[in-house]
């Protein structure tokens, strides 16, 4: 049977706070050993939010390489509203709890501080509530539970889903990581999946497609120019396994 969580005075967990933004309370399980889900939980709000008929959460899983970065940078700058929660979540291997927790829970206060930041200069006036979950354990796993607790009306991801943060904190402990948590969530989501190309990734398939001799003209047009975004959101259909436990 799992503890409850130890729950941490929030403005411990949240130094330096944006201007216009206010700590709920946050949770701490790295040192609970019969903890369920070990995890280093932020929260905070901007004053004056308020939850209403209209809010939408949004989850998205935020890996710390290029892939991830573009995800929740996506998230932020078109599709999070006002009075919008925003669930960001970066997973890690088990193996890296047994060493120095504090690595981690640096890593999260200076993650929130940068989307508080993100949030303000993209539009000083909205009003979000933003959580941040550091997770250690299996992502895909991890990814449903969240799914599960949150009942999120979309999940945002990067091609690579949030494989890169593992490598970074594992690689830095020595430990493996995995990967394939993209297409899982693209088979196994029972919510909407937003997949968001890296721009590189955008650039290189129009390349391509430019100097295919076969292409139609079509590819010359304005919609062309126009989906040279910086960031090209891709909507995904979600299928629900019948093997997923759901």
């Amino acid at each position: 049977m799992s503890a409850t969580p130890s729950t941490i005075n929030a403005y411990q967990l949240t130094p330096g706070l944006s201007s216009g933004y206010k700590p709920k309370v946050s949770f701490d399980t790295f040192e609970n050993p019969a903890a369920s889900m070990f995890s280093f939980t932020l929260q905070v709000h901007t004053e004056g939010f308020c939850r209403t008929k209209d809010t939408r959460t949004y989850l998205c899983a935020a890996s710390a390489d290029p892939s991830g970065r573009q995800a929740l940078a996506w998230a932020i700058e078109n599709l999070v509203q006002d009075s919008d929660e925003l669930i960001v979540f970066r997973g890690f291997d088990a193996d890296v709890l047994e060493r120095d927790h504090d690595i981690i829970r640096s890593e999260a206060r200076d993650f929130m501080q940068h989307i508080q930041e993100r949030l303000v200069s993209v539009d000083p006036d909205r009003k979000v509530s933003i959580t941040i979950e550091f997770i250690a354990g299996k992502i895909t796993q991890t990814i449903d539970r969240l799914i599960a607790l949150y009942r999120p009306d979309s999940l945002v991801v990067g091609t690579r889903g949030p494989r890169g943060m593992m490598q970074t904190v594992s690689a830095r402990f020595g430990a493996t990581a995995v990967g394939g948590v993209s297409k899982y969530c693209l088979s196994h989501s029972p919510v909407p999946v937003i997949v968001v190309r890296p721009e590189a990734k955008v650039r290189k398939a129009l390349d391509k497609r430019r100097a295919d001799p076969k292409r139609g003209t079509h590819f010359d047009d304005g919609s062309l120019r126009r989906s040279q975004s910086r960031v090209t959101p891709v909507p995904i259909t979600p299928s629900i396994s019948p093997t997923s436990g759901r």
